[in-house]
């Protein structure tokens, strides 16, 4: 048998791992003298010392090797282990290979300088649910201010107000005076449906691609265009059944009460 000291040069693992593996009941030594404490370890636990170092490695948690290591765990839960590993390793491949295709997108847009490019940052964020209040209809763009208004209207019933808007557009089928408009208000507390103001919790998105800009909710505007653009040039695609969505905030340094700092969010997944 081998001192602590002794092992530790050995497997070139120092001799707090290994006190720390103790501690975990990962590694226990095979001897501890009950009168000096001394721990003591036998060659063949080498073996065990190395897989809990690949396992290591591989990136699994102390508590995730202390399981797999078990006496009594059966090979196909060692198996699961290993493919939600894969799987976890994957998906981080997958997001930082997307942000590799960005940083290329950006250089050749800086290499191209003149050419052109669109002129907003895009970035690509996870969207949580939100609670609102919304009101829609089939109508002109032109009147989005109105229909505000009516949602304002209502929500003022119950002492509630918000700065921040949320316009929701869901398709344009026959002409631009019959857009299927949403219009919405967040909210931090619950207030009562009708028959034309909804409550409802809008869904979480995992990968919405977003654009900021300056605009008036009364007037269109390139932003889309452009963030479409970039949908299409860096290997996305647009998600059904989901509506593009436009947050405004209002912009003080303006003075404008209908201009707003907005930003577009869209939906997307890879082509």
């Amino acid at each position: 048998m081998f001192k602590i000291s002794e092992f530790s040069k050995i497997s070139q693992v120092s001799v707090k791992t290994l006190r720390y593996y103790d501690q975990l009941n990962l590694l226990k030594p095979t001897h501890t003298d009950k009168y000096t404490g001394y721990r003591y370890y036998t060659a063949d636990q080498m073996f065990q010392l190395n897989r809990i170092l690949a396992y290591k490695e591989l990136g699994f948690s102390l508590e995730q090797i202390r399981q797999m290591m078990g006496e009594q765990v059966p090979i196909e839960q060692i198996r699961g282990m290993f493919r939600l590993k894969q799987n976890e390793i994957q998906s981080m491949l997958d997001k930082e290979q997307a942000r590799l295709d960005r940083i290329k997108q950006r250089l050749c847009c800086i290499e191209r300088e003149g050419e052109n490019q669109t002129s907003h940052d895009v970035i690509l964020k996870e969207v949580e649910p939100q609670l609102v209040i919304s009101y829609r209809l089939r109508t002109s763009y032109r009147h989005i201010a109105e229909l505000f208004k009516q949602l304002d209207d209502y929500l003022g019933k119950f002492g509630q107000s918000s700065s921040s808007k949320i316009v929701l557009w869901h398709g344009c089928e026959n002409s631009e005076d019959e857009i299927d408009i949403e219009v919405a208000r967040p909210l931090t507390n619950e207030v009562p449906s009708s028959s034309l103001f909804i409550v409802k919790r809008l869904p979480e998105v995992t990968s919405m691609a977003t654009l900021t800009h300056i605009c008036r909710t009364a007037s269109s505007c390139t932003a889309s265009t452009e963030l479409a653009l970039w949908i299409e040039r860096n290997g996305y695609r647009i998600k059904g059944n989901e509506p593009r969505r436009e947050l405004c905030l209002p912009h003080e340094k303006l003075g404008d009460p209908d201009t707003y700092v907005a930003e577009v969010q869209i939906a997307v997944e890879r082509a």
